[in-house]
């Protein structure tokens, strides 16, 4: 049997298996070992997001690059990602859904660990961290 621990920090939720809720923003976030080891391509993480099937829910998408933002921290402490995340991925870069607008063949990305966004070929491999709204 498995037990579900539940923790609150600063206004968010953090399920102890594989989610963190942030209550601030309304979404649940993809916390598993996948966020840290898979890395697709652009049209990968897409696709990989939209057949996730986590915490009993199969409705994950592609995160934004505000949404991404918004996960980052300014605490060195932290390791890139706000209080609540147990997993990040050696290269800190994780895809967006945000494609650059001036480039068809560039995506955006968040490159946590050293904490800014950056654009690049959607073909190059990146790390995914899937996303769904909370109601």
């Amino acid at each position: 049997m498995r037990i579900l621990f539940l923790m609150f920090i600063a206004g968010s939720l953090s399920l102890a298996s594989d989610v963190f809720v942030d209550s601030k923003t309304g979404l649940m976030w993809q916390d598993n070992s996948d966020a840290k080891y898979i890395q697709k391509d652009w049209n990968g993480a897409m696709l990989y997001c939209r057949q996730l099937r986590l915490a009993g829910h199969n409705d994950w998408r592609l995160p934004s690059i505000k949404e991404l933002k918004h996960i980052l921290s300014t605490e060195p402490r932290d390791g890139g990602m706000k209080k609540g995340f147990n997993y990040m991925g050696g290269s800190g870069y994780y895809w967006s859904s945000s494609e650059n607008e001036s480039n068809e063949e560039f995506a955006w990305m968040m490159n946590f660990k050293r904490g800014y966004e950056y654009s690049n070929y959607k073909s190059y491999e990146r790390h995914i961290r899937c996303v769904r709204d909370i109601q």
